[in-house]
Formats: structure tokens, sequence, C-alpha cells
């Protein structure tokens, strides 16, 4: 198991924070562009899992990775639903 440093870990945490952001963003896009309610509401889920997700977890790089896949399909959901 690969130990992080002080600084890397801040980093790590820097990162979920920001990502944490994204989500929060495009939840607020949503919204105002008026996409459906379920939608609105698997934004909500995804949200509170990476807030809930263990220190660890978000260290590993496939979590993130998965995460950052995660986004990109909701982003393209919200898209699509504008579009229509």
């Amino acid at each position: 198991m690969h130990q992080y440093s002080g600084q890397q870990t801040f980093a790590l945490q820097e990162d979920r924070q920001h990502f944490i952001q994204e989500i929060s963003a495009l939840r607020s896009l949503a919204e105002v562009v008026g996409v459906a309610s379920s939608l609105l509401a698997e934004l909500d889920v995804f949200k509170h899992e990476v807030e809930h997700l263990d220190a660890r977890a978000w260290e590993q790089k496939e979590v993130r990775l998965l995460n950052g896949n995660e986004l990109g399909r909701l982003s393209l959901s919200v898209l699509r639903a504008y579009a229509r």
C-alpha cells in the first residue's frame, strides 16, 4: 500500500473538494435548464456518495477515474436533456 505524504494527502483532499464543486455546478445548471427531477436526484445521490467516500478510497486512482467517468456521463445526460 502506498503511503502518501502530508502534501499529497492535502492535494487529494483539494482534488475531491474541487470534484464536489463540479458536481454542484452541474446540479445548479441542470436545475436552471429544467431537467427531469429524476436526473436532479441522481446528481444529488452522486454528490452525497462522493462527499462520504472514505479518504483512502479517494486515494485510489481507479476510484477517482470511475467517479470522473460518472460525472462525464451525468454531464452528457444534462446536455441531452437541455437539447430536447
